[in-house]
């Protein structure tokens, strides 16, 4: 039971996220002259705000796990113990709002005890992720034509 109330807090927080997001993009078209971009790099430093105050403030003991563990929220999903909040909150809301939150969150703890590693899952990530996206397009305008 304790794993289908987790689900549903994921899904509420994720659905309560993705409309924030659109909305906050949509606002920012209609009201400014921000290009895209821009507006997309503000979501996303909010969504680390938020996700980074979430689990500072709502993981228990949160300076043993962060000497044992890489990420408390790992931990949590491994030991079975994420709270509601934090499903809710960091998992759902953070995740669909911008998933950049997450992958910033990684990459604090990953710095926090391995700094060669942070800057490697930094840098490839961004790369794999633009040959992926140039790959993808090249794809879809093969099958388009």
């Amino acid at each position: 039971m304790q794993t289908l109330t987790i689900l549903l807090y994921i899904m509420l927080g994720g659905a309560v996220g993705a409309a924030c997001r659109y909305l906050c993009q949509s606002m920012a078209t209609r009201w400014t002259t921000m290009p895209g971009w821009v507006a997309l790099m503000v979501i996303n430093t909010l969504g680390c705000l938020i996700i980074g105050f979430a689990v500072s403030w709502l993981t228990t003991d949160l300076s043993t796990l962060a000497m044992q563990h890489l990420n408390p929220l790992q931990h949590q999903f491994e030991t079975n113990e994420l709270n509601d909040r934090l499903a809710l909150i960091a998992v759902g809301f953070c995740g669909a709002f911008t998933t950049f939150s997450s992958f910033a969150l990684d990459n604090f703890f990953l710095g926090c005890r391995r700094q060669f590693w942070m800057i490697f899952n930094m840098i490839v990530s961004c790369a794999s992720g633009l040959i992926a996206v140039a790959a993808g397009w090249e794809l879809g305008l093969m099958v388009a034509t």
